[in-house]
């Protein structure tokens, strides 16, 4: 091998070699990711959006950080106001701002370590300083309130760590099995007082219908009774009043007259001295 040929074969390594450095110096970031910049290990504040982007060898080296939204739900276990333990799971969706990935990978470096150090501890002290102001039974009537307030105050508490909350879901509280037989035999009592009401209502109301009946039929009887006695009195006067005029009416020749009209021809079968035929003396004095 000539020295020309060996002057060739170093600069076609030397040539591979800055290649190869040059292709592991390039870093392609997707959508949905960010780059953070780190010189000598110290992370730099301004990000790397999704391109490709060159780094200085063994100067500067790059992480990527997902700004995509990610659910981590937790397991919960607490007490309320009356001392009753309850379980339910929270689950939260949040995503990382592209400009805050600088910030989350100095603090924290991956989506496990945010949930272990400050996710899962946030949410367990957030659903017991809630649900320690309630009764185990307002956790059930009082849900919707108790959610809202739930979220307000892991929002709150997230603030701090850059975290755009995008959604929190509670589940349902479960109670022990023997709290939880008590709440539905408290809930079936309940409701029988409540039919049991709703029937001496519904008594009260028939009674007092009935109360409201016979007073009116009595007042309707009363009418009919003063319209009856009313009605005797008028037919009362107008027959008096007609025996008056009657009787002003008669005189003794009408009188001779009607008992003529009413004679059946018959002769008494005794007569007296003295005694004159039917009628015939008082029509001869009234001549």
């Amino acid at each position: 091998m000539t020295l020309q040929n060996i002057k060739y074969a170093g600069l076609a390594i030397v040539g591979l070699i800055v290649a190869i450095v040059l292709y592991n110096s390039q870093i392609m970031i997707s959508s949905g990711n960010e780059g953070v910049l780190m010189k000598f290990g110290s992370v730099q504040s301004q990000p790397l959006h999704p391109g490709l982007h060159v780094l200085i060898p063994e100067y500067e080296t790059a992480a990527i950080v997902s700004v995509q939204p990610e659910t981590i739900t937790s397991a919960e276990n607490a007490a309320t106001l009356d001392l009753q333990n309850i379980e339910t799971s929270v689950a939260i969706t949040y995503h990382i701002d592209p400009d805050d990935a600088p910030f989350f990978y100095e603090n924290f470096r991956n989506v496990q370590s945010l949930a272990t150090k400050i996710i899962k501890p946030t949410v367990s002290n957030d659903v017991r300083a809630i649900t320690a102001h309630y009764n185990a039974e307002e956790l059930i009537t009082k849900r919707d309130e108790v959610d809202a307030k739930i979220k307000d105050l892991i929002v709150k508490s997230l603030l701090p760590y850059r975290l755009h909350v995008e959604a929190i879901n509670t589940s349902n509280f479960s109670f022990s099995s023997s709290y939880a037989d008590a709440i539905e035999a408290k809930q079936v009592q309940q409701q029988n007082t409540l039919k049991a009401q709703y029937s001496l209502d519904q008594e009260k109301i028939d009674a007092q219908k009935q109360v409201v009946q016979a007073s009116a039929n009595a007042e309707a009887q009363i009418a009919k009774a003063k319209g009856d006695a009313q009605a005797t009195i008028l037919t009362a006067q107008a027959q008096s009043k007609a025996n008056e005029l009657v009787s002003s009416s008669l005189t003794p020749i009408i009188i001779q007259q009607q008992a003529i009209a009413r004679w059946n021809g018959t002769l008494p079968s005794y007569m007296t001295s003295g005694t004159n035929l039917p009628f015939i003396g008082t029509l001869s004095n009234t001549k």
